[in-house]
């Protein structure tokens, strides 16, 4: 016996497993292995009103710097809009990754 696949939700970016005989479960994300970007439908605001489409990339839309100037409602939706049309289908491999600059996954929370 070991651990059993679960079927997992649409947008979902872990691979979720079972044990039989144990309550929960036990999930792995393999963003390197086995990108998900294609079915990714997570957005993050940072503490500073960063928009983050990629926890990989770089790329940042300033939420709060759009409401300071002033926005309406349907202007912001349209930066909203625009950085996820911007996202890209794929991040980069490690090699490049590795070398991009980019906020430590510690300072982006989750």
């Amino acid at each position: 016996e070991g651990l059993i696949r679960s079927e997992d939700p649409s947008g979902e970016v872990a691979k979720n497993f079972s044990l039989p005989g144990f309550r929960g479960s036990v999930s792995f994300i393999t963003s390197m292995t086995h990108a998900f970007c294609g079915d990714c439908n997570r957005l993050r605001v940072l503490a500073d009103g960063a928009l983050k489409v990629c926890l990989f990339g770089p790329n940042e839309v300033s939420l709060r710097d759009a409401m300071r100037a002033g926005v309406t409602n349907d202007e912001l939706a349209a930066v909203i809009s625009a950085a996820v049309d911007n996202k890209k289908a794929a991040h980069a491999g490690m090699e490049v990754l590795a070398m991009t600059q980019n906020r430590p996954m510690i300072t982006i929370g989750g």
